[in-house]
Parts: C-alpha cells; structure tokens; sequence
C-alpha cells in the first residue's frame, strides 16, 4: 500500500480542481483561527452528543472512552482552523482512514459527521464577527475542507481493504479488481431488477 501522503495525493489527484479547498479559503479559516479554537469545546461536546445518541455509532466506542477521543478531536479542530491545511494536514487523514478502518468506523457514519462539522459551522457563522461575504466564504471553505477530508478517508479506508484483501489471500491485485467489478456488475443487474428498471 503506497504511503500516507502518496494516498492522499492519489485521491486529490483524482478530484476535479474546482472541487478542491482553495489557497484563499485555506487562508479565510486560518483568518478565523481564534473565534474558531474558541468554538472548540462546543462543536467537540455536539459532535459526540450525536455519536452517542445514535446505537450504531455509540457501539464504536468503549466504557470511559469519551474523553480521550474529544481530545482528539479537539487537536483535530485546532490543527484544521490553525493550519496549515497542506500535504502533512492531508496525509493525516488519510492515516484517520486506516484508523477508522480499525474500529469499524464505516464510511456512511464518517461521511455523515463530516457534514456535521461543516453544517456546524454553517449554523453557527454569526456568531463570528464577520462580514457576509467572509461569513459564506468561510462556510464554503468548511464545506470543501470537509469535501476533500471525505474524499480521502473514503479513499484510505477503501485502500487498505483492498490491501488486505490482496495481502491476505495472495491473489494479484489485478485479479481481485476484475473479480470485484464483476461481482458489482451482477448486483447492479439485481438492483435494476429489484427497482424494475
């Protein structure tokens, strides 16, 4: 499997530019810094809330666990509004992909509180001393940096899979690729079915 930071470049690479996070709105949430390190505790606090609240999300944790992930999280948040928001920023999540892997995150729980993080940020702009247009633009920014940070967990989480599918039977990677678009074809042929397409 290649490295964290090929990974990461690997799935930028594959995303049309004009969905990638900008320069300039890397820079609007470094702008911010403050107001958002002061959010912290409390977009920290909804996002496990949530976590918690749902059975299937809950069941990814243990007893007591709670106050080392917020203090994850929490270093997450302040390194994502602090910056810089660059190849070392991306290689880490792909490295979150790997993890997530590990404890059974599944991609629809990690998608969903991706929009969670930026539709957090959305409800909760005015509150930031900001112009309109910088209030937008830094909800846009939190949107893409979401967007790119979901691309490459995606992306991450799906690699080592298929890495371990691979390294564990010992069947070339060009084989289990054939034998899983295969195996998707006949299950899109039974949803057009199912559906009546």
């Amino acid at each position: 499997m290649e490295s964290m930071h090929q990974m990461a470049q690997n799935a930028i690479g594959q995303t049309p530019p004009a969905c990638r996070l900008t320069p300039e709105q890397a820079a609007l949430i470094a702008r911010n810094a403050e107001p958002l390190v002061a959010m912290g505790p409390e977009i920290t606090a909804a996002f496990y809330d949530t976590l918690y609240a749902h059975r299937q999300t809950a069941e990814i944790f243990v007893d007591g666990e709670r106050p080392m992930r917020e203090k994850t999280f929490m270093q997450w948040w302040e390194r994502t509004v602090r910056g810089p928001l660059d190849d070392d920023y991306w290689a880490w999540m792909a490295m979150v992909g790997l993890a997530h892997v590990a404890r059974k995150v599944t991609n629809p729980m990690m998608l969903a509180m991706a929009d969670f993080v930026a539709a957090f940020i959305g409800s909760n702009t005015h509150r930031l001393d900001l112009s309109e247009e910088d209030r937008r633009g830094l909800v846009d920014a939190f949107e893409r940096v979401a967007s790119v940070m979901s691309m490459i967990i995606t992306y991450g989480h799906d690699r080592a899979v298929s890495a371990a599918l691979f390294e564990r039977s010992g069947m070339p990677s060009v084989l289990l690729t054939r034998l899983g678009e295969q195996t998707v074809r006949e299950a899109l042929a039974d949803a057009k079915t199912e559906l009546a397409l």
